[in-house]
């Protein structure tokens, strides 16, 4: 019966993710839909083992190495990726310098490693019965972010597997920042990829896309972005006529704002196509900006050197979080309260055994 229900329970969060995917892609749930889902098949398949394992030596074997074979390779996991994040920070500061937005991967890797060190005084095998609450507490609060992480990840992933289609209208060059009045190679891969889009539609006979570059003038910058992008553009011999700027953004939401507004003033809102192009990082959080702004477009994401993902995805995992922190400070404040609760109880029984 149990596992009926839990079959059943899977199929509708499954459903509710094609229904949610189909409807909009550019939202966290629908990540969160697919990973629940999928946990929740896992866990009936399990179930379903078990039930069979009752009757059958062979599989009852084979579920329990099964077993075995986790809790012995999770923890391995955890340190694994502990001591990549570590290796990746080394590589990172290397090739991009020693700068506070490239200290994430080993923020992370130290934290993970501080968490394995904070395990170790677990009452299972300690007598330290105090620290079983704080511990437990931290355990959940690391499973949630770990949820919470993964269902980003997913999200990235369906996200960068959508594939906008020739003709459009325009291409939105979402700006990263300038080398002096230069782009940087990551902004000339947003640019390339665009570039390819354009070429594509050329070759298809369609009429080429106007490119929209956006982005302003940093404190730090001698131009704007969307000034450099539109010489980078200029020398690939992208006529000037298909190029329009909007140098006033600050930020990625703005990007998609400011460059809405310059559409629908020249070619009427509702009354064109466009798609826009950043890094296969930045795809998912730029595609919730988009919506946010109003902007009806998916994005076609340029590749990134390996070793710049963890600390890109990290931190855009972090932005994402922040966009949503309401809901996750109502949660874990939920939790602390429920943990709180625990120990208060606990408190009141120990002493309640005393008197």
């Amino acid at each position: 019966m149990i596992f009926l229900f839990s079959y059943g329970l899977t199929a509708l969060i499954l459903l509710a993710f094609v229904v949610s995917y189909l409807r909009d892609k550019r939202r966290i749930r629908v990540g969160m839909l697919l990973t629940s889902g999928l946990l929740l098949l896992a866990f009936s398949l399990m179930i379903s083992v078990i039930q069979v394992a009752d009757d059958n030596a062979a599989v009852m074997y084979a579920a329990a190495f099964g077993a075995l074979a986790f809790v012995v390779l999770l923890p391995l996991l955890v340190i694994g990726t502990g001591a990549g994040l570590l290796y990746n920070a080394r590589i990172l500061w290397r090739k991009e310098g020693f700068k506070p937005k490239n200290l994430l991967t080993l923020g992370l890797g130290l934290l993970i490693f501080a968490y394995l060190g904070l395990l170790l005084f677990s009452p299972l095998w300690t007598d330290r019965e105090e620290l079983a609450l704080p511990i437990g507490l931290m355990t959940a609060v690391t499973a949630y972010f770990g949820f919470v992480f993964l269902c980003y990840l997913v999200s990235c992933v369906l996200y960068n597997l959508v594939r906008p289609r020739a003709p459009r209208d325009y291409i939105v060059v979402l700006g990263a920042g300038l080398k002096g009045d230069k782009v940087t190679p990551l902004l000339a891969g947003r640019l390339k990829r665009g570039i390819a889009f354009y070429r594509k539609q050329e070759d298809l006979l369609y009429t080429p896309p106007v490119f929209v570059v956006s982005g302003g003038k940093g404190s730090d910058e001698i131009i704007s972005e969307a000034a450099a992008m539109r010489n980078y553009l200029l020398e690939q011999d992208i006529p000037d006529a298909q190029i329009r700027m909007e140098d006033q953004s600050v930020n990625t939401l703005e990007n998609m704002a400011f460059s809405k507004k310059i559409m629908d003033a020249e070619s009427g809102a509702g009354k064109y196509t466009c798609v826009f192009a950043t890094n296969n990082f930045h795809l998912f959080r730029a595609g919730v900006y988009a919506r946010k702004a109003g902007l009806q477009a998916d994005g076609i994401g340029s590749k990134t050197a390996f070793y710049y993902l963890p600390n890109a995805f990290i931190r855009e995992y972090v932005a994402i979080l922040s966009m949503y922190r309401k809901w996750h400070m109502l949660l874990l404040g939920t939790l602390v309260i429920l943990f709180g609760l625990m120990a208060l109880v606990l408190w009141w029984s120990n002493r309640s055994l005393g008197a």
